[in-house]
């Protein structure tokens, strides 16, 4: 397995497997909105797209806001692991990509989870992340996304 940045030959496979996510009818996704997305990231500087592949196969991979929570701290906007792939400790190292690449951009890392995502509450709980907030209502009527942090112990 390994790390590397999504080139503008990646979209299609990534916005597949986002569309294809367990979250795909709670927000409405679609391929060619996560393309969008995705292409529109590239183009942001304040943007990291990277990618895990296994034995060349793009097998999941994380979108970055270097300072996405008020111009001062790293967001996780998202990550998405293809089915194929579940299990083998891809989420572990992009979140790890995550914290590794964005560790001097802020004193703590942040993220939103969906408080129906009981298995990605638990994965980040896991990884040293803490509830400090929720916001009701924020993406989708009738969801509360759960606010996450972990402090950044290198800032």
């Amino acid at each position: 397995m390994s790390i590397r940045d999504m080139s503008e030959k990646d979209i299609g496979v990534c916005a597949r497997i986002a569309a294809n996510s367990p979250l795909k009818d709670t927000y409405g996704f679609t391929r060619q909105g996560w393309e969008n997305r995705l292409r529109e990231a590239m183009n942001d500087s304040l943007s990291l797209l990277y990618l895990a592949e296994e034995e060349g196969a793009v097998a999941g991979f994380a979108w970055v806001h270097t300072k996405g929570v008020f111009l001062s701290a790293p967001y996780l906007r998202f990550i998405a692991i293809s089915p194929a792939f579940s299990g083998k400790g891809l989420g572990s190292m992009l979140l790890d990509e995550f914290e590794s690449r964005t560790r001097d951009g802020g004193r703590d890392f942040f993220l939103l989870v969906s408080d129906f995502n009981s298995n990605a509450i638990r994965f980040y709980e896991k990884h040293g992340y803490e509830k400090v907030g929720e916001l009701k209502d924020f993406a989708v009527m009738g969801v509360r996304e759960i606010i996450m942090r972990k402090e950044n112990s290198r800032a």
